[in-house]
């Protein structure tokens, strides 16, 4: 006779489900697991059995295994969260999942052990094989998500639902100041909900979720530590997370440092690509039946490279030094309504500093900001027709200063906001529809004596916003739906106040202080079919911009600086695409993973392409599941994009092709992941048609990714 011992965990955090249910089909005999996710079955026969593994709220798992001995060796079952439907149910302090939640779910979140996996050094190349996504880069560091070829500010980056503080959207210099190892969960939100956050539904919201202000009280302390290392620029790092219970209080605390040398290409090494990293948090919550009250304060200073060798730029490059201290206050009330599920206020306050230095004792760029912003937001359930839904009003101040020798004028900004987001159900249709209404109002101040006074001029801009989806179900796995929205985004600064050179963006910048909000219409069609053992989405989509904001190489070189002149202008802009996302199990232990991303971006006015847009691109991922093992191989394929504007140097096609091993091991006091990646196994030359680096150098090499954490 034979017993089998094992553990069940949720595949998105590794902590224990209790009272999960595992049945051994074909018997009577079932049992649940204790409050460490342990479950157990004594004195079996000999022989091959089937577990079935179900928890509410999980997608339910079975597993085979063959008792041959007295003591099977414990098994780790990882279960993944789905959404539940089922009957409209009022549920206090908590959102219900809609259809449009459950197709975001299975397209554009990254969490648990596939985020382990797909760990880079910054969050775009994190992200860089999800559906739609491209990465936006000048060397490793300043590399930014771009999305169906949108970048800058139309691809709003928050933390927690608060937006990120830094100058990664207004030039390929800039890095994203964020460290994505200590992250939970990624969230790419597109569609309606995009105008809880932003004006411009076209593009999207990558929202990283850290729990760094705890929202849940748990009563046992639990730590996470981590260790990254890889091969292609000798890079690693460290972190430490825990979580500590007090009383009614729940402390949070996270540290991490980052260090990698120059990046190692086929071709030889990217020069100045080294980048530092250190980043701290503390935050703590304060929990009530009514809800709760947290603060919390994270610092994130890091110093890396801009590569130099470019026409007009520094022989060596720029070294470019960040710092940000950010303060949070949240505030939570549950009310118990039928009507109205509960408020939630946020306030914030940053400091940002930037500077970029042509050697160790010449500044060339100093860039400060001191942000200010908050939101007031109520949460309802059934209320007229509407079965859930947020509305609210949201402020920010920024006072954006600039010295060195960038001319853009220093100015002060105000934002005011009001939205509403809402869902309901009609039948089979599940609608969800949004708005925001905004108004700006930018003050610049003098640079220097020397500044120009008809870029000094004051703007406001009334904006607004509409996004509608509709999904409509077919049958019970296969549904059809759109989206349609009027899409607006203000001129930044940089875009109406710019007046000079930016060596570390090797341009010399020229604003346009009279330029128009952005505007345009958005439309896609999309279908998808899922069940237990295949998923298949395909979307279509067009975006018409009548007043499209773009800083173009005029062709011109600046006579002191030797730099390319960058005008910004609007025109007239069409982008149409396609995407498609496919998840299918071959075997039972074997699943094929694809995705298909094609931009066409085109200058109505003049019949010519858009600049930056990226080629089209396939990934496909095979996966084969032994247990607590999983073993990957991957490949990247890349069209060639000659559709180029003035100027652009196109690039060429590449496949690239990349392998992965993960394994799960159970101790009697934590849980231990490993991961092993090699990236670019053949040591491919190819380059990255959004990279302003391919004219001196490709992407990276051959490299070895390792990852090691331990959850407590």
């Amino acid at each position: 006779m034979g017993r089998i011992e094992g553990i069940i965990l949720d595949g998105s955090t590794d902590k224990p489900l209790e009272n999960a249910f595992v049945k051994i089909q074909n018997t009577t005999l079932g049992n649940v697991t204790d409050k460490n996710g342990i479950f157990e079955f004594v004195s079996l026969p000999y022989g091959k059995y089937f577990l079935e593994v179900s928890f509410v709220g999980f997608k339910t798992y079975s597993y085979e295994i063959e008792v041959n001995k007295e003591i099977t060796q414990g098994i780790i079952i990882h279960l993944y969260p789905v959404p539940i439907e089922t009957s409209p149910i009022i549920v206090t302090g908590s959102h219900s999942n809609s259809k449009f939640d459950d197709m975001n779910e299975l397209i554009n979140v990254l969490k648990g052990k596939e985020l382990e996996r797909e760990l880079g050094m910054t969050l775009a190349s994190t992200l860089k094989n999800e559906t739609g996504l491209s990465i936006r880069s000048m060397g490793p560091a300043p590399a930014r998500p771009v999305i169906r070829g949108l970048g800058s500010d139309r691809v709003q980056i928050t933390e927690d639902g608060i937006q990120t503080t830094d100058l990664s959207a207004t030039s390929p210099d800039h890095a994203v100041s964020i460290e994505p190892f200590t992250i939970e969960r990624i969230e790419v939100i597109r569609g309606p909900k995009v105008l809880l956050q932003n004006t411009t539904t076209i593009g999207g919201v990558v929202n990283i979720l850290r729990d760094e202000i705890p929202e849940s009280f748990q009563q046992k302390f639990s730590l996470s530590a981590g260790i990254y290392g890889e091969t292609v620029n000798k890079g690693y790092l460290g972190s430490v997370v825990t979580k500590i219970p007090l009383g009614k209080f729940v402390f949070r605390g996270e540290i991490s440092h980052r260090k990698t040398q120059d990046l190692n290409t086929p071709i030889g090494i990217l020069k100045n690509s080294d980048i530092i990293t250190d980043n701290y948090s503390v935050g703590a919550s304060f929990f009530e039946d009514w809800g709760l009250i947290g603060v919390s304060v994270r610092q994130f200073e890091t110093n890396y490279g801009v590569p130099g060798g470019f026409v007009g730029a520094h022989p060596n490059g720029v070294d470019i030094k960040m710092f940000k201290r950010q303060f949070n206050f949240k505030f939570k009330h549950n009310f118990h309504s039928e009507k109205i599920e509960g408020v939630e206020i946020q306030l914030s306050r940053d400091y940002y500093r930037h500077t970029e230095y042509e050697r160790a004792d010449l500044i060339g760029a100093d860039f400060s900001i001191y942000n200010y912003r908050g939101s007031v937001n109520l949460f309802n359930n059934q209320f007229l027709f509407f079965d859930r839904g947020t509305s609210g009003v949201s402020f920010e101040f920024r006072d954006f200063n600039i010295g060195g020798f960038v001319f853009t004028a220093p100015t002060k900004s105000l934002k005011l906001s009001g939205y509403s987001y809402q869902s309901f159900s009609l039948g089979r249709f599940s609608i969800d529809g949004a708005f925001r209404i905004s108004f700006d109002k930018l003050d610049p101040r003098r640079a220097n004596p020397s500044s120009k006074t008809e870029f000094l001029i004051n703007r406001k801009f009334w904006t607004y916003s509409l996004s509608v989806s509709a999904l409509y179900g077919l049958t019970e796995n296969f549904f059809v739906g759109g989206n349609i929205s009027k899409s607006s985004r203000v001129p930044t600064i940089e875009e109406l106040y710019s007046e000079g050179p930016h060596l570390a963006a090797y341009s010399y910048e020229i604003g346009n202080p009279n330029l128009k909000s952005e505007n345009g219409i958005g439309s896609e069609i999309f279908s998808y079919y899922k069940n237990d053992k295949f998923f298949f989405m395909i979307t279509v989509f067009r975006n018409d911009l009548w007043f499209y904001i773009i800083p173009r190489n005029t062709g011109k070189i600046n006579s002191q600086t030797l730099l390319p002149i960058y005008q910004t202008v609007g025109e007239s802009a069409l982008l149409t695409g396609i995407e498609s996302h496919l998840e299918l199990e071959l075997l039972k232990d074997l699943s094929l993973n694809s995705t298909l991303s094609y931009t066409f971006g085109e200058l109505k006015n003049y019949n010519s392409p858009l600049p930056q847009i990226p080629p089209l691109k396939y990934f496909a991922e095979l996966k084969y599941f032994a247990d607590q093992l999983t073993l990957g191989l991957s490949t990247e394929v890349s069209a060639s994009q000659t559709r180029i504007d003035f100027f652009e140097q196109a690039t060429a096609g590449y496949a690239v092709f990349n392998s992965f091993i993960q394994y799960s091991l159970i101790t009697d006091f934590a849980v231990h992941n490993f991961s092993l990646n090699c990236d670019n196994i053949l040591n491919k030359e190819y380059r990255n048609h959004l990279s302003r680096v391919k004219i001196i150098m490709p992407e990276a090499g051959r490299n070895f990714r390792f990852t090691y954490r331990v959850y407590l």
